[in-house]
């Protein structure tokens, strides 16, 4: 009997989603410090270059997706995404990392703050400063700052918005 599309597509994604997670773990053996050398730039780029590949393959799936096939290099500049810009990042002596992030948004450009703990690739959003649009001329730009206790933004002003009324 002849595969269905439907049993063909499970057993080629299983079969390649399992490739996917064997060569990660392989990737992570590379985070050994007795075998490698490397800096938190590198481990970044790493992991920029494969989020954006794993984007990229998830927005096939959907009806506006397109293919972009691209080879990773260290040695190479690295492609920015689409509204993302350079980021920056500082070790601190704890072993975690704070990492800042530029985003091009159209109507909200903003800088994000990460701190990454130094057993994770991802972080968790410390602050940000934002243009808003939506509040008055002299306070579009505010800072916001985040609580790991809590959901929502802790504390959100227009900066210097009350200096600048009173001039």
């Amino acid at each position: 009997m002849r595969e269905s599309k439907a049993e063909r597509f499970r057993r080629v994604a299983e079969a390649r989603v399992n490739k996917i997670i064997k060569m990660v773990r392989l990737l992570g053996n590379c985070a050994n410090p007795q075998t490698y050398a490397y800096d938190v730039a590198q481990s970044e780029k790493i992991f920029a270059a494969l989020q954006d590949e794993l984007s990229a393959a998830k927005e096939r799936f959907s009806d506006s997706g397109k293919s972009g096939k691209k080879r990773f290099s260290l040695s190479a500049p690295a492609e920015p995404a689409e509204n993302v810009l350079p980021q920056i990042s500082m070790q601190l002596p704890d072993g975690t990392v704070l990492r800042a992030t530029a985003y091009q948004d159209t109507d909200y450009p903003s800088i994000k703050i990460e701190w990454i703990a130094a057993s994770s690739e991802t972080g968790e959003l410390v602050c940000f400063a934002e243009f808003n649009p939506e509040r008055s001329p002299e306070g579009q730009l505010c800072i916001g700052a985040y609580r790991s206790d809590q959901d929502d933004t802790t504390y959100y002003k227009p900066y210097m918005a009350a200096e600048r009324i009173e001039k």
